[in-house]
């Protein structure tokens, strides 16, 4: 896996970015026409699209008309590059530019969208890392404080808080013994090491 973390299999250089930028071009280009129709449709005029006629007996969505129409739709006009005769009850210059500007930013979120998710998810990811639902799971504040007494015994252990202990005037050295044992570490069980009767 760390192979090929490191591994680069081409060097792409301009032809991803050089083709990103191409298809978003004709993307939005696309989208132009998009918001024209949407907004005839809203008008009344049923859904419209440029003429599809060729001149070669193949019709395609994206003939002269679907090019030459452009510059008319931006200034306004929804009856531009239609085939003949045109639809009654055309929408307004105001209604497509609304229309145009909402299909604008719908397609540039998704193609935004559609950028975060090859760089995360295509081939090119980072391989072995960690999401960051995963990241919170192992690591969060939750799963701290859940392993709180293994990752700290002294603070959050079971024997975190040892008992206090008083001593008055006149106490015997036994007692002296037994008390060195009781402020020891929390965590000292009996029989570990080898315990003297001078309290080391």
């Amino acid at each position: 896996m760390q192979h090929e973390r490191r591994r680069d299999p081409y060097p792409w250089t301009w032809e991803l970015p050089t083709l990103g930028l191409v298809l978003t071009l004709i993307l939005l280009l696309v989208g132009i026409q998009v918001g024209r129709g949407l907004a005839n449709l809203t008008a009344g005029a049923g859904w419209t699209w440029p003429d599809t006629s060729t001149g070669t007996g193949f019709p395609s969505p994206l003939a002269r008309a679907f090019w030459s129409s452009l510059p008319a739709v931006l200034t306004g006009d929804a009856a531009a590059g239609l085939p003949t005769p045109d639809p009654d009850h055309v929408a307004g210059p105001l209604t497509v530019w609304a229309g145009i500007g909402l299909v604008e930013l719908l397609l540039i979120a998704g193609a935004v969208w559609a950028s975060i998710a090859f760089y995360r998810r295509g081939p090119g990811r980072m391989r072995g890392m960690a999401t960051p639902a995963e990241a919170e799971a192992l690591l969060g504040l939750p799963r701290l404080r859940k392993v709180a007494g293994f990752v700290r015994p002294d603070l959050h252990g079971k024997h975190s808080h040892p008992p206090a202990v008083h001593r008055t005037a006149g106490d015997l050295a036994e007692s002296n013994i037994d008390l060195g044992r009781r402020l020891s570490s929390p965590w000292r069980r009996p029989g570990r090491g080898h315990e003297t009767g001078d309290g080391r």
